[in-house]
């Protein structure tokens, strides 16, 4: 287990007996920032002095350098997809804001949101269409689980916005009735 300041990760494998198998996590520089976590031990970081990614396979301690995306559009959300580890595929999406464009009528009706995705086959970033939410839709971050090759996310708006890594399409629809009227003001999460 490592500790960087407030957040702890640990490695469990499903493949040994041991409850907490002893992964260092030495090897990772203090300089980098873990992107997002997924369950197959593969993790996209990057760094800030010099704004780099790359990708961190945490068992056999080895790093990748990857193609930066378009850094100067703020991201709003990172996930990886692998889609099998042997020989290892994976692909990653990449959400920001598009720049604002005074003179486009329709972005005052969407809120919009900038796709990229890296495929490790074709090894770069490939810019999809934008997503248009309604205006008052966003995504609720720290909510977002993956199944059946698609990124789920909650909205503000308690609705389930879906994003399918293979089809590079998106759909959004409502949570249904019971669980939105039970839960009023409590706290909805999305779980695997």
């Amino acid at each position: 287990m490592i500790k960087k300041k407030w957040i702890s990760f640990s490695f469990i494998s499903i493949d040994t007996p041991k409850s907490h198998p002893e992964i260092s996590f030495d090897f990772i520089s203090n300089h980098v920032e873990i992107v997002t976590l997924i369950n197959q031990g593969v993790l996209p970081c990057h760094t800030h002095n010099k704004p780099c990614y790359y990708v961190c396979n945490l068992t056999t301690k080895q790093w990748q350098k990857m193609p930066s995306p378009k850094i100067w559009y703020d991201t709003m959300e990172f996930d990886m997809m692998v889609e099998r580890s042997k020989p290892l595929h994976y692909k990653i999406v990449r959400f920001s804001r598009p720049k604002f464009r005074s003179h486009d009528k329709k972005f005052y009706l969407y809120h919009c949101i900038r796709v990229e995705l890296f495929d490790l086959k074709t090894w770069r970033w490939k810019l999809l269409d934008e997503v248009k939410l309604p205006q008052e839709e966003s995504l609720y971050c720290m909510t977002k689980v993956f199944i059946n090759c698609s990124l789920h996310w909650l909205t503000w708006k308690r609705n389930i916005f879906v994003f399918d890594v293979k089809r590079e399409s998106y759909c959004l629809f409502l949570l249904p009735p019971p669980v939105y009227e039970r839960n009023d003001n409590k706290d909805i999460v999305l779980a695997e």
